[in-house]
């Protein structure tokens, strides 16, 4: 059995897993994960995110990566001022604002 994931989750799973085959000196530097963010699981709900993202076909890493920009992507396009907000805040520290961003405004 596998999950049936929106476009949006399929296709920033596709792109994680591209960018890993790529390889760090493939990319340009904004599209290289290189923060860690560390996530505390109780032991069944780790057990369910690693369920889970093996039924997504991907390993629990990527799929708590994948989640993770999908609600905040989620939650900014329920709240267009906020994303203004992070916009603005992107652009003053010269960080690229992401595609899928910029699309949820």
């Amino acid at each position: 059995m596998t999950i049936n994931l929106n476009e949006f989750s399929k296709e920033l799973l596709n792109d994680v897993h591209e960018r890993r085959r790529t390889g760090k000196r493939g990319l340009p530097q904004h599209l290289i994960r290189d923060e860690q963010v560390k996530i505390r699981f109780t032991e069944p709900d780790r057990a369910v995110v690693d369920a889970v993202a093996d039924k997504a076909g991907t390993n629990e890493g990527v799929f708590v990566y994948m989640l993770a920009i999908a609600g905040i992507r989620d939650l900014l396009t329920t709240e267009p001022d906020l994303a203004e907000a992070i916009i603005e805040e992107l652009k003053l520290q010269g960080i690229p604002v992401p595609d899928w961003l910029r699309g949820g405004q």
